[in-house]
């Protein structure tokens, strides 16, 4: 598989291993096999049918990491599930408002509702979801496996778990 194959309609492998990181330090950030698997299905059950349902694009910021990229990124985990090609971290992009039916003006604002979404969209599922700031952090493991985590991140590496109401009610 080359790094031009799309996985879904909307994401390409070559989205799911860029990374500017990788660029400045000289890092070849090429997904194995296994990984490659793993973006798929990430894609398939959680980022796509979030793209559909939202009509807007989701951003790829970081998908999958070698080891290498990995440990040069602060706040990243040493057992991180970028590294298995199961994370992707992004943010919700614009279109024009002919062309898309959930507009929402502000960045914050378009990733609560994209949050949200993922929450109440029944074709969307996830192992992990962690809102920061500025991006969005999801991970799919299986239908069988996943924890359906919800966490908020609180600055300086702490995370807050919370529950589907209390993440509803975010604003």
């Amino acid at each position: 598989m080359n790094s031009n194959t799309f996985l879904t309609p909307h994401f390409s492998l070559l989205e799911m291993c860029e990374s500017q990181t990788a660029k400045r330090y000289g890092i070849e950030n090429v997904a194995p096999p296994e990984a490659v698997e793993n973006l798929k299905r990430l894609c398939e059950a959680t980022l796509e049918p979030l793209r559909e349902a939202l009509g807007l694009p989701v951003v790829i910021t970081s998908g999958y990491r070698c080891q290498r990229l990995n440990a040069i990124l602060t706040h990243s985990a040493r057992r991180s599930q970028h590294l298995t090609g199961r994370a992707a971290d992004f943010y919700i992009g614009q279109e024009p408002a002919s062309r898309s039916s959930f507009q929402v003006s502000g960045h914050r604002e378009r990733l609560i509702k994209a949050f949200r979404l993922i929450l109440t969209e029944p074709s969307i599922d996830f192992d992990q979801l962690i809102l920061y700031p500025n991006f969005i952090h999801v991970s799919y493991v299986s239908m069988v496996t996943n924890r359906h985590y919800i966490m908020t991140a609180q600055g300086n590496g702490k995370y807050r778990r919370g529950t589907r109401e209390n993440a509803l009610a975010l604003n």
